[in-house]
């Protein structure tokens, strides 16, 4: 019986606890770099969220050890709400399968919110390269007699992922050569030293409108409202061809479920503000929500996804 009343006195005082939550200001962690797309998006909906639940979000960026340092300061913290991740989907995909000791499990040491948006990829070229799609680079590529190259930012990063996965449909022949980073790949692109690279649209959406990049394809399914007039790689060469990144909050494991219910109806309710919405489309980004378990099955279904391109590549870290 005394066992009983203990069982039910901790449950009335979780309870207790979710209904005055939040008392105080929220930190989100964001294990990438200021002006990343993870970082850019996790500050237009956080201060959202932060407006409608009364309570400041302040976002800390802890770069470095590729998002490990940032993903173990969230495993590690009280499970009480109140130190939150916004991570991109490497941060529980690519790097738990690509380094060794990871400090967290990608299954066990979070507790998953909700999807907050997609992130849109595009096969760009220097403008002086002639092709127009991506049906004619690949011609172009295979008729080289030595592999062409391609740019990404790193062994592993998803730039370098989404090209293998290109490579594996097309057959093309392409070199990889990796740069401590996406925007350095950019630039060489930008200036002719690497013919090709794919990488998320936002970063070079401005150049591509100015004429600087030409792209030769988005990597998702339907074309992008910012580039209506430029082609998918699945209908100018690759059928079927897709890739593209996911950004999610998550919890430390064993937050409260009444908490997780309430950030993740916060988060739904400010990635749904038109407003909100909006700007994240302005910014090459895909609004998207989840519930907690549809975000664990995507946790998952990427994990098996990614794991099975890095297999397949043979892709090393750095």
């Amino acid at each position: 019986m005394k066992l009983i009343l203990t069982i039910i006195a901790a449950m009335g005082a979780l309870h207790a606890q979710a209904q005055a939550y939040p008392s105080k200001s929220l930190l989100m962690v964001v294990p990438l770099p200021t002006a990343s797309a993870t970082d850019v998006l996790m500050r237009v909906v956080t201060q959202k969220m932060g407006e409608n639940m009364g309570q400041q979000i302040a976002i800390e960026n802890i770069p470095g050890a590729a998002g490990m340092l940032g993903g173990d300061k969230v495993a590690r913290a009280a499970p009480d709400g109140y130190v939150i991740g916004g991570f991109s989907d490497a941060v529980v995909n690519g790097v738990p399968l690509l380094y060794p000791n990871v400090p967290y499990d990608p299954f066990t040491s979070f507790a998953p919110v909700g999807l907050t948006a997609w992130v849109t990829f595009v096969m760009i070229t220097h403008p002086s390269l002639p092709v127009k799609n991506a049906k004619e680079f690949i011609a172009l590529a295979n008729a080289q007699k030595e592999p062409m190259d391609y740019a990404s930012g790193g062994n592993g990063s998803p730039m370098h992922l989404a090209m293998e996965v290109f490579k594996s449909m097309s057959g093309v022949k392409l070199n990889h050569i990796p740069y401590r980073g996406s925007i350095t790949g950019v630039l060489d692109v930008t200036a002719g030293r690497v013919p090709v690279m794919i990488t998320s649209l936002a970063p070079v959406l401005e150049t591509i409108r100015g004429g600087k990049l030409h792209a030769l394809g988005v990597a998702s399914l339907q074309r992008s409202p910012l580039l209506p007039a430029v082609p998918t790689v699945s209908e100018s060469g690759v059928k079927g061809f897709s890739y593209a990144t996911w950004q999610a909050i998550y919890a430390p494991r064993n937050t409260p479920r009444a908490i997780v219910d309430r950030l993740n109806a916060e988060m739904v309710k400010a990635v749904n503000d038109p407003v909100i919405k909006d700007r994240l489309i302005k910014l090459a980004l895909e609004p998207a929500t989840s519930t907690p378990e549809q975000l664990a099955t995507q946790t998952k279904v990427g994990y098996d996804k990614i794991a099975k391109i890095i297999r397949d590549a043979n892709i090393k870290a750095d």
